[in-house]
């Protein structure tokens, strides 16, 4: 029987700001049947951690909750029925979980999965230097990849990959990615590159507008000017974008939908700004437009974009890294979005 170790962690108790980031000594967890357990290298925040923290009207997250979703590290024990040859292996983490057997995950759906949840939202997450996963979340880590960029990648890469699937984004069409610089606008503006569409990107700042270029945007637009959706109609010439990828919510739902294309659609994971939108009916059928709302993505989507960050072809873009005592500070700069890209911790 696997004796008792002890280990750091942050714990959230009660939902608020910075502050009810409590870092702890805690029990390791005990890897059990399917499971093993993951000496944490690195992980990288989301603002899935943000919303965690704060709390999110409606919804209840099972508190005492370690946060965090991101990670990357080696196998460093397994539970029953899982082979102790993986022990050592360097792995990177799949955000998400699922049961494996119903319709939806054989149909390659994870995230219709009665039973999918996400590390640090639905159990136990990676702020911490160790965490149990089963063993279908542990993906082979690239070994020309820094343990860095393995945490920064699976969320966001995985979350623009399925915007993009479930949207159709075709070769020569007009792509609009909001909050390019994001972590998820980031992914999302390199792999339309990949496509062969046409990039348009938001960024606030000139700093950030030259970072969304050096991704691969053609063109980037600030997005605090009254009526910037008309920048994208005259790049456009009149028509608009093909497809939208959407991030942000309330702040600029309204602009992204005068600049949608004819025919267009518009995909959203997020709401950084608020969820509560309107939408003008007679617009969207007239002009056959489609909203679709996404959430993740499966695991065989993971491990099929795995293979372009080996080759080359996505890189995450860093912002910052931080030790595990610096958390908080971490989780402030991006509330007060000050990064560029990931903030990644090291532990």
């Amino acid at each position: 029987m696997e004796t008792e170790k002890k280990m750091r962690g942050y714990m959230i108790e009660n939902h608020g700001g910075v502050e009810s980031l409590s870092l702890q000594e805690l029990n390791a967890p005990i890897p059990q049947k399917g499971e093993v357990r993951v000496k944490l290298k690195t992980m990288a925040l989301n603002h899935l951690d943000l919303w965690v923290r704060r709390g999110v009207p409606g919804h209840r997250f099972p508190l005492p909750l370690i946060p965090g979703c991101d990670g990357a590290g080696v196998i460093e024990s397994t539970g029953t029925d899982v082979s102790e040859s993986l022990i050592g292996t360097e792995i990177i983490l799949s955000p998400g979980f699922s049961c494996g057997e119903c319709s939806a995950c054989q149909a390659n759906e994870d995230p219709l999965c009665d039973g999918y949840g996400i590390l640090g939202e639905t159990r136990h997450g990676t702020c911490a230097e160790y965490v149990v996963v089963k063993t279908a979340q542990c993906l082979p880590k690239p070994k020309n990849i820094s343990w860095e960029e393995a945490a920064a990648f699976p969320l966001s890469a995985l979350t623009a990959a399925s915007m993009l699937q479930k949207c159709r984004l075709r070769q020569g069409e007009t792509l609009l990615v909001i909050a390019g610089t994001s972590g998820v606008g980031s992914m999302a503006i390199q792999i339309g590159k990949k496509l062969g569409a046409r990039v348009i990107a938001t960024a606030s700042t000139a700093e950030k507008r030259d970072v969304a270029e050096n991704m691969g945007a053609d063109h980037t637009i600030d997005p605090e000017p009254e009526n910037w959706w008309k920048t994208v109609k005259t790049l456009t010439e009149g028509r608009g974008a093909d497809v939208i990828f959407e991030n942000v919510g309330q702040a600029t739902w309204d602009q992204s939908l005068l600049a949608l294309a004819r025919g267009g659609r518009l995909t959203t994971c997020g709401a950084t700004t608020g969820s509560l939108v309107e939408v003008e009916l007679k617009r969207l059928f007239f002009k056959n437009q489609q909203l679709i709302g996404s959430t993740m993505g499966s695991r065989t989507l993971l491990i099929d974009t795995l293979e372009y960050l080996e080759k080359g072809h996505l890189k995450p873009h860093i912002d910052s890294i931080h030790p595990l005592e610096n958390l908080p500070t971490a989780h402030a700069r991006m509330e007060n979005r000050s990064s560029i890209g990931k903030i990644v911790i090291t532990l």
